[in-house]
């Protein structure tokens, strides 16, 4: 779940950027981990850009999949973000789920 507002007022222009505030709370994966307690982070990214890839703080071991961060973004009227959330481990990261977002 999250939530999100812009720093501009009024109607922007298709490509003209301005500032996104994304409040992420907390998700629900549909599949109950096995693990008791997971390190977890989620990351946002618009357009796919890496410039513009932004990480919550890892919650380690936590049983909740919570966070409330707040994360800026620069975007425009046609952006879309894409989140993932992940869980850390030693080796490597384990996607647990994602989110797709069109901002127009």
């Amino acid at each position: 779940m999250a939530s999100a507002s812009s720093s501009r007022a009024g109607v922007a222009l298709p490509f003209e950027k301005s500032q996104l505030t994304l409040k992420v709370v907390s998700a629900k994966p549909k599949v109950h981990n096995r693990q008791p307690r997971i390190n977890s982070y989620v990351e946002v990214a618009v357009d796919g850009l890496p410039s513009e890839t932004k990480k919550t703080g890892k919650r380690i071991g936590s049983s909740e999949l919570l966070w409330n961060e707040i994360i800026v973004l620069n975007v425009t009227a046609q952006s879309h973000l894409d989140l993932k959330v992940w869980s850390c481990h030693t080796l490597r990261n384990e996607l647990l789920g994602t989110a797709s977002v069109n901002l127009s």
